[in-house]
């Protein structure tokens, strides 16, 4: 650790040593999720113009690794006002589909929320990286990596973070103690977040038999640098993961905030506002609204109950194992649980912990008719892609990508 690190540790320690006793509003709730554009001949379209369309609007959209995705980002709201975050979202989604329509008027456009890029073309050339310094760096350094293969397929490391997206939300805690908490709590879910949430099976114009691709490749991608945090106990504070991230060797970071954003793990604790807040990354960008909003109640409800009843955390090792499982075979995952009734236990847990804060439960079902039919968007877009396959890769993209895209404007969940 550099000086200058050390001295912005020891502040970020006695901040947290002085925040001890404070009582922020629980579960504030901010969204990011990225998206892609691609044409009618299933081609990455580069975002930037409708990235610039959109400044100076109430729906900022911002840069992302690829040059073809885009990332919307929603101020924090109150845990009870999900209903209200579903709105904003609604809202978005229209402008998109007007900005879309002025930007790009000579051509055919379509957003995509798909977990993995359909087109094969994005695997293609170092081209379609944004060229901006960050993600620059970023290339060079997994230019070191070696390619990914998923099921005789080969990537070059660099180019699969250009193909992916994700969808995070921070979830504020009360103090810096419940912050870390919070933490460990979450990690007793990802594997039951992953099973539920894959969305990424079709990828760069093949349909993989992995249940959640995107996390494969990404993990890959990393040299096994991200994805569960490599923690090797429970965090009893946020002072231990302050220790946890200034242990990691550095890619591009400066300081320990730059050494916070590049630890790609499934969950991080983010010390860079005023507030201690909790991101969970480790799901794949849902194709519509009312299911990003049923991941965040199924994680608020199972949050508020396990940390109220003091839950038995689970040993790290078998969350690894039921994590490698869940991503490579999802409600088939073969661990030293039912993973099927590990997920209705969790899935009713937050039910009661929803009742608890006085949430009223409006999504909640969508996870549970996924479970109780063993689906995922991943799998229905897959069932699309056989259906719909006519020889062409290029014409069966477009046509599954309309289908997903008018499910997603008229916010009807893809699996009824």
């Amino acid at each position: 650790m550099d000086y200058s690190t050390a001295i912005q540790t020891k502040g970020l320690k006695s901040r947290v040593h002085h925040d001890a006793e404070r009582i922020d509003e629980t579960f504030r709730v901010g969204v990011e999720i990225e998206g892609c554009l691609l044409d009618k001949d299933g081609i990455p379209v580069n975002a930037e113009l409708l990235i610039k369309e959109h400044q100076g609007t109430s729906h900022l959209l911002d840069y992302e690794y690829g040059i073809c995705q885009f990332e919307y980002k929603t101020s924090p709201v109150a845990m009870t006002d999900l209903e209200h975050l579903n709105d904003i979202f609604e809202e978005f989604i229209e402008h998109l589909d007007k900005s879309i329509k002025k930007v790009y008027q000579n051509k055919e456009v379509i957003p995509v929320f798909l977990g993995g890029n359909p087109s094969p073309e994005i695997i293609k050339g170092d081209s379609l990286i944004t060229n901006k310094p960050r993600y620059n760096k970023l290339s060079e350094w997994q230019k070191k990596m070696p390619d990914v293969e998923i099921e005789g397929q080969k990537f070059k490391a660099m180019h699969v973070a250009a193909g992916i997206q994700g969808f995070h939300f921070h979830l504020q805690g009360k103090n810096p103690h419940y912050t870390a908490m919070m933490f460990n709590h979450i990690l007793n879910i990802i594997p039951s977040a992953i099973v539920l949430g894959a969305n990424s099976r079709l990828f760069a114009g093949r349909v993989y038999s992995l249940h959640e691709p995107r996390i494969y490749l990404y993990d890959q991608s990393e040299g096994q640098n991200s994805g569960f945090p490599a923690i090797s106990r429970y965090l009893s504070s946020v002072e231990d993961y302050i220790d946890y991230i200034n242990s990691r060797e550095p890619n591009v970071a400066k300081d320990y905030f730059g050494l916070e954003k590049e630890r790609h793990d499934d969950a991080r604790i983010r010390l860079n506002s005023d507030y201690y807040r909790v991101e969970t990354r480790v799901v794949s960008v849902q194709p519509t609204i009312k299911e990003l909003m049923a991941m965040i109640e199924f994680f608020i409800g199972y949050l508020n109950r396990a940390i109220y009843e003091e839950r038995q955390l689970r040993p790290l090792s078998s969350l690894r194992e039921e994590r490698l499982a869940a991503v490579r075979s999802g409600y088939n995952a073969k661990t030293h649980f039912n993973i099927i009734e590990t997920i209705k236990g969790q899935l009713d847990f937050a039910r009661k912990g929803l009742s608890d804060l006085g949430i009223s439960i409006e999504f909640l079902n969508i996870l549970d008719r996924r479970l109780e039919n063993k689906s995922t968007p991943g799998d229905c877009v897959a069932k699309l892609w056989d259906k719909k396959f006519n020889d062409s890769i290029s014409q069966t993209i477009f046509e599954v990508i309309c289908d997903v895209w008018h499910k997603t404007k008229n916010n009807q969940p893809i699996m009824q």
